[in-house]
């Protein structure tokens, strides 16, 4: 299983941005864990970002083939979120269904977040995606009037839902945030006693800004450098990519350290 949280940061103007964030542990009950599975994935050429918990295997393979039915069978320009989510759930109740039951955890969810369009300044738009070998749904998530979670779920849900509460005061300068929510996030699979949820986060965006893609956002924790639960060596820094540590802070990878001109962001209860 997993911990999953997508979340939205809301400003003056509306949503500015969604995430989703997960712990990369793949479990075989007793047998042993691995610590660097994908749980995410960002569409580069569409502003939407996807993340899953519950039946791994099955739900690597069947994300994959239904990001590959986007890619070669629609329009980027043209597509719309609402026809990305319904392309995945077609995919879904169509390949689970043939999946072998003895080799299957049962059920999974998937979230969908990112713009309605690739051209949009705005319009954000969640999904969710729950699937057995009996129903296949998906609901509409609505957008609180403060930046919130929009998707909890997985194994971790009642870990990061205490956490969450004791954020949930007067006194917690951050209450509201974007950040909070990481912070939560962050403190659950980092003290969690479940051995279901790893200590790895992995975290994909889509930004406000028009035509621009999802995208993956590198995460500096415990002083080693991750992207998509894969630890990433310092000859492998070229690329422009977003690093963030675990205060939510923007963080220079090279260094591990918060960039000199970023807002710093204290956790709440540590």
């Amino acid at each position: 299983m997993t911990l999953l949280v997508s979340w939205t940061g809301i400003d003056s103007r509306g949503p500015a941005s969604v995430y989703i964030a997960t712990d990369s542990r793949l479990t075989w009950g007793d047998q042993g864990h691995f610590d660097h599975a994908v749980k995410t994935y960002a569409m580069h050429n569409f502003p939407a970002i996807i993340g899953y918990c519950g039946d791994a295997l099955a739900s690597q393979m069947i994300i994959a083939q239904a990001s590959a039915l986007v890619s070669s069978a629609m329009n980027p320009e043209r597509a719309t979120l609402n026809a990305i989510a319904n392309l995945f759930l077609r995919s879904m109740k169509r390949s689970y269904r043939d999946y072998p039951k003895n080799l299957s955890s049962g059920s999974f969810t998937v979230a969908i977040c990112g713009k309605r369009r690739l051209a949009s300044n705005g319009e954000f738009e969640c999904y969710k995606i729950c699937s057995d070998f009996n129903d296949t749904s998906i609901s509409i998530i609505e957008f609180p009037l403060e930046s919130g979670a929009l998707v909890i779920a997985g194994s971790g849900t009642q870990s990061f839902q205490g956490v969450f509460q004791k954020h949930c005061v007067d006194d917690n300068p951050n209450r509201s945030t974007s950040r909070d929510v990481f912070h939560a996030f962050s403190q659950t699979i980092g003290t969690n006693l479940d051995q279901t949820v790893g200590p790895i986060p992995q975290v994909v965006s889509v930004i406000r800004k028009p035509n621009t893609g999802g995208f993956h956002c590198g995460i500096v924790s415990d002083q080693k450098r991750y992207i998509n639960g894969q630890l990433i060596d310092a000859d492998q820094l070229d690329s422009e990519s977003v690093w963030f540590n675990q205060n939510f802070e923007i963080t220079d990878p090279s260094t591990k350290k918060r960039v000199s001109d970023a807002q710093a962001q204290p956790q709440f209860g540590t």
